[in-house]
């Protein structure tokens, strides 16, 4: 997936301000919840990204670090059909089926 990740990024289809929804933890009433949610990319590194939640409703919303491994979806599509449909990763099976039918 990093890989898949990287070449994204290379393409500057994964960049800043890009939609990404993955798994984070908070706090509800004390305890930690783990919850997926809606972040918007605002740094890029070697093997994570630094994301804060889009339509937080607090006001100091914290960067949280996203590891590219835990990233669900990139722009509501999973990431290896995004890349599928760029060709810069092998074709899966949802476009098999449109070629059948």
């Amino acid at each position: 997936m990093q890989d898949l990740i990287k070449k994204l990024i290379d393409r500057k289809i994964f960049k800043e301000d890009t939609l990404i929804q993955a798994q984070v933890t908070k706090s509800f009433m004390g305890s930690p919840v783990h919850k997926e949610t809606i972040l918007r990319v605002k740094q890029l590194a070697d093997d994570y990204c630094l994301a804060d939640e889009e339509g937080a409703l607090e006001y100091n919303v914290p960067l949280r670090k996203i590891k590219y491994n835990t990233i669900k979806a990139i722009d509501g599509m999973d990431p290896n059909e995004l890349a599928a449909v760029y060709n810069l990763a092998p074709k899966t099976e949802r476009f098999k089926k449109r070629k059948e039918q």
